[in-house]
């Protein structure tokens, strides 16, 4: 494949999880639709990292940051995924430990998204802001859940 197939498969991939992510957050109300959006967000998250792990190998020129970005943005997702499947909630204990491994990867993914946003040349920054947006939600997302989970008469 060329570099610029690559970087589309890159683009649509994300596109397309990210349109899963939000339709996950949407169904939120029926248990069932929303357990079959996850499961189809979190097949896409794999396609779309092996496409970007596929990519950083193939891709030579400074473009190669656009997957670099999209790898940096998947990492705190597939570390909340992987919390969602096991089942943390506010009664497991330690949640701390999670909330930390989800801030330090946030804040690594923000510092290496904006390193590659500079390299990254033509429409494809677009993908880099968008990540960056979409990781700031998620970050204040995580905030508001931890803060949550803290006060002390909703875990009696």
């Amino acid at each position: 494949m060329s570099e610029k197939n690559l970087l589309y498969a890159n683009v649509g991939c994300v596109i397309l999880l990210g349109l899963l992510l939000f339709l996950g957050f949407i169904t939120a109300e029926a248990d069932a639709t929303q357990q079959v959006m996850i499961l189809i967000s979190e097949i896409i998250g794999g396609i779309t990292l092996v496409v970007a792990i596929l990519s950083l190998f193939y891709i030579k020129s400074d473009q190669r940051f656009l997957p670099l970005s999209i790898l940096c943005f998947l990492a705190p997702w597939l570390l909340y995924g992987i919390g969602y499947e096991v089942g943390f909630d506010a009664a497991t204990p330690y949640t701390w430990i999670w909330f930390i491994g989800l801030y330090i990867l946030l804040i690594a993914g923000f510092i290496f998204i904006r390193i590659g946003y500079k390299k990254i040349e033509g429409h494809y920054k677009l993908v880099s802001a968008f990540l960056l947006f979409i990781n700031a939600i998620f970050f204040v997302y995580l905030i508001f859940i931890q803060i949550w989970w803290s006060i002390p008469f909703l875990n009696s």
